[in-house]
């Protein structure tokens, strides 16, 4: 039998309705979207708590070793793959505001990769930057001018930085210079995404052997209340909606696998009326292969659409191994469908027409 006889029989049986296609690849599109959305949806769920904890500081840990570190060192930190940013940090004097000659100010020098990290809104070597904090207690903002003990400051910019979800106070009630001192730094503060320790020992290879013996280097999260409370790589790859991928495969090849079992006496009586077994398997294959294809690409469109409102961010990969998904299902489709096929035998004819429905 022709491949373009085989191919006609397929198509007039999706038209005539005598296999159902179409009511299967109702089915599927509709179950096979609902289960990829919700694997997009809990995506989606778990990228949020990542942008929160990120808004958190909780990407930040911070190596302590008084006056150890080396400051070039620490700051190369961000050539490493996993580490996006790094820089050292200097406590400097205090200073007090004339108008409030009572009250000492803290101020911090920040290497630019901090003031990345932080995300401040400007970064100018030699600039200053207080917090939202103290702007709204001094009515200050960027551009205005202060006067100090040190003499006037202008302020070239306002950076956000929470004391209320658990990171360390000091930079919420500070007033920070953004430069690179040349002495050893005490602090080594350094991005990690998504949030591990594997980069520590890396940090300890900033620490030179000229500060106090007596200090003991220690690495902590900036925000422990976040920072090592969640293993994001763990929680996405063990997620249970990641069985979405698999559900859909087996639901293309049972469903293809029921709607053709019940068609047993249909193949059982082609073989009596002395068609070839093989011809009857590339007719129920070109015609799973239409309607399985049809409800893959229709599925991909869906769940596509579902994932730009579901995700916070486009994901790496997500529709390539989209697609393989719906292939494998298609795959499936076909198994499933040759299977019955494969198993009628022709001396079950009227054995199946006695027992039908």
């Amino acid at each position: 039998m022709r491949i373009s006889d085989i191919a006609g029989e397929a198509i007039r049986n999706i038209r005539s309705g005598s296999g159902r296609a179409g009511t299967i690849a109702l089915i599927l599109v509709l179950a096979s979207t609902a289960l990829l959305a919700v694997d997009a949806a809990a995506i989606g769920a778990l990228q949020a708590r990542a942008e929160q904890v990120r808004s958190q500081a909780g990407a930040i840990r911070v190596l302590v070793a008084d006056q150890a570190i080396d400051p070039t060192a620490c700051s190369s930190l961000d050539e490493l793959e996993s580490i996006t940013d790094a820089g050292p940090i200097w406590q400097l004097d205090s200073i007090q505001l004339l108008a409030l000659p009572r009250v000492e100010v803290p101020v911090f020098e920040l290497s630019p990769g901090v003031a990345r990290m932080l995300e401040f809104p400007s970064i100018r070597p030699g600039g200053v930057y207080i917090p939202e904090s103290l702007a709204e207690r001094w009515y200050a903002g960027e551009g205005s001018r202060l006067d100090t003990s040190h003499g006037p400051v202008v302020i070239d910019g306002v950076y956000r930085y929470s004391e209320d979800d658990g990171r360390d106070p000091r930079l919420a009630n500070a007033i920070v210079v953004v430069g690179d001192a040349s002495e050893q730094a005490s602090e080594c503060w350094y991005s990690v995404w998504p949030p591990s320790n594997a980069a520590d020992q890396y940090a300890y290879g900033s620490i030179t052997t000229s500060g106090p013996e007596d200090s003991a280097p220690q690495i902590a999260p900036l925000n422990p209340a976040v920072g090592q409370r969640f293993d994001f790589t763990r929680e996405y790859t063990t997620r249970v909606t990641a069985l979405a991928a698999a559900g859909v495969v087996a639901l293309f090849g049972v469903l293809a696998f029921s709607f053709t079992a019940r068609r047993r006496m249909e193949v059982a009586g082609n073989l009596h009326a002395g068609a070839r077994r093989r011809d009857i398997l590339a007719g129920i294959a070109m015609e799973t292969v239409i309607w399985a294809l049809g409800a893959a690409v229709t599925t991909f469109v869906f769940t596509r659409l579902a994932a730009r409102f579901l995700l916070r961010e486009a994901l790496a990969g997500y529709e390539t191994s989209l697609i393989i998904t719906l292939v494998i299902a298609t795959g499936a489709a076909v198994i499933g469908a040759a299977i019955p096929a494969i198993l009628t035998r022709e001396d079950r004819l009227f054995v199946l027409f006695k027992s039908r429905a």
